[in-house]
């Protein structure tokens, strides 16, 4: 145990042996400190799974095949990787033995120096200029009243297209990639619906949504035009607009919050009630007055941004060259990147490091990463992509790179092993002085 620093009674529930660090307790400060000098900056955070009640594993997400249905979630499989992500996220999910959802659910935690796991936001709070900088603490202060990490970096995968749905207020990008979806093809036919057809009134859309629950299927997705998601390319999903993401794991990056509104009633997966539409609307987005309101969700709906006839052209990011991460043996591409909804969103950079190669990395901010295959370190943290992932193991994938890092000239990244040491960064908000890929994206 950290000196004057105790811990909590609840766990994670994939890591029932760690202990939490109470991130209140008088010893954070130097449980920080331990973590920044153990691997020069970087923070090894954990794997966080999570499942959704309407949807069945896709069985990408590399976890051994028993780790994927916990006995104590009540069947439901876990479906997603929450890899960054500094608030508990709402999943409607309850753990059987606290009778209560899951401790945390899907919050990043860091390796602490002494085998303890703390929260990253607990570290974040202990030292805002450390760990995410001055400029993501003044952002987040404005973006949410308080200091903290303001994307979230997550990836899902179902075995099925997901629920129709939207977000009110969360702007999502997405990351389809080949070293998630090993063995799938180019030419494989995996879709997403998005927004509706030009040709539907609204007098459609409402007697759609108001046949929500009350036969066999309120037809949501037969509105909706299907797009091919082209593998290792990026795509933006702007907030407001409807989508049922293709059944591929998907690497996705929004801003920090977790809401959503299900439009679609009957999925491969099941039937869904009209109170579970609605569970996860901040009640700011959409009053619980107005659940199954299906008027006031018509004068709600932006059918102007569902309805775009650019909207691909708009919203695809065909990968380009990273050339100021490129060097000898290190190759680099833009993800996503340009302006979204008016300005910087966000942006995902991959950078693949040949056998014996290295490179000092130097981003102008902080930055989350997670490895899609290889070994080497980040820094002083080992990295090693790994397969058959047993719940209650820990293992060195996902890090942080810190303020503290950046601000010493940032890491040397080395490939140790025998195959191409491919890394992912997630970067924030106005991450750069000059936004990736702008002239290419007009």
């Amino acid at each position: 145990m950290v000196s004057s620093t105790s811990a909590l009674a609840d766990k994670l529930h994939e890591y029932p042996q760690q202990h939490v660090i109470d991130g209140a307790s008088d010893g954070i400060a130097t449980v920080l400190d331990n973590c920044l000098n153990k691997n020069a900056g970087v923070l090894q955070l954990l794997h966080r799974y999570a499942g959704r009640t309407f949807c069945t594993p896709g069985k990408r997400l590399r976890l051994d095949a028993r780790s994927y249905y916990p006995d104590y979630m009540g069947g439901t499989g876990l479906d997603e990787l929450w890899m960054c992500c500094t608030v508990p996220i709402v999943t409607g999910v309850i753990d059987t033995r606290t009778k209560k959802a899951p401790f945390r659910e899907g919050e990043a935690h860091v390796l602490a120096a002494d085998g303890q796991v703390v929260s990253l936001q607990d570290l974040i709070s202990a030292d805002p200029k450390a760990v995410i900088g001055d400029k993501v603490t003044a952002l987040s202060k404005q973006l949410f009243g308080k200091v903290t990490w303001p994307i979230v970096s997550k990836k899902f995968d179902n075995l099925n297209p997901i629920p129709d749905h939207l977000h009110w207020s969360k702007w999502e990008v997405y990351d389809i990639n080949s070293y998630d979806n090993p063995g799938v093809s180019a030419s494989h036919y995996h879709t997403t619906a998005m927004g509706l057809y030009s040709f539907v009134t609204k007098e459609q859309f409402l007697a759609c949504m108001k046949r929500f629950g009350q036969g066999e299927y309120n037809g949501i997705r037969h509105l909706a035009p299907h797009v091919m998601m082209k593998l290792d390319d990026g795509f933006v999903m702007p907030n407001g607009v409807l989508h049922s993401p293709t059944n591929l794991c998907t690497h996705e990056l929004h801003v920090t919050m977790d809401e959503h509104f299900l439009a679609e009633d009957l999925t491969l997966d099941g039937r869904i009630g009209a109170k579970d539409a609605f569970y996860a609307c901040r009640e700011e987005d959409y009053p619980k007055a107005r659940h199954e309101d299906w008027d006031y969700l018509v004068e709600k709906f932006d059918f102007e941004a569902n309805q775009d006839p650019d909207f691909v052209l708009k919203n695809s990011r065909p990968a380009i060259p990273a050339e100021e991460f490129m060097g000898s043996g290190v190759d680099a591409k833009w993800i996503v990147y340009g302006n979204f909804l008016g300005d910087q969103k966000c942006s995902i950079l991959r950078l693949i490091v040949k056998p014996g190669a290295k490179t000092t990395f130097r981003p102008e901010c902080p930055t989350m990463f997670h490895t899609n295959g290889g070994s080497g370190r980040v820094g002083k943290l080992s990295v090693r992509y790994h397969q058959n992932m047993v719940l209650g193991e820990i293992y060195p994938e996902i890090g942080f790179i810190t303020q503290s890092a950046v601000a010493n000239g940032g890491v040397e990244i080395e490939n140790t092993g025998n195959e191409p040491l491919v890394l992912t960064f997630d970067f924030p908000q106005y991450a750069h002085t000059k936004t990736p890929g702008v002239a290419a994206s007009k």
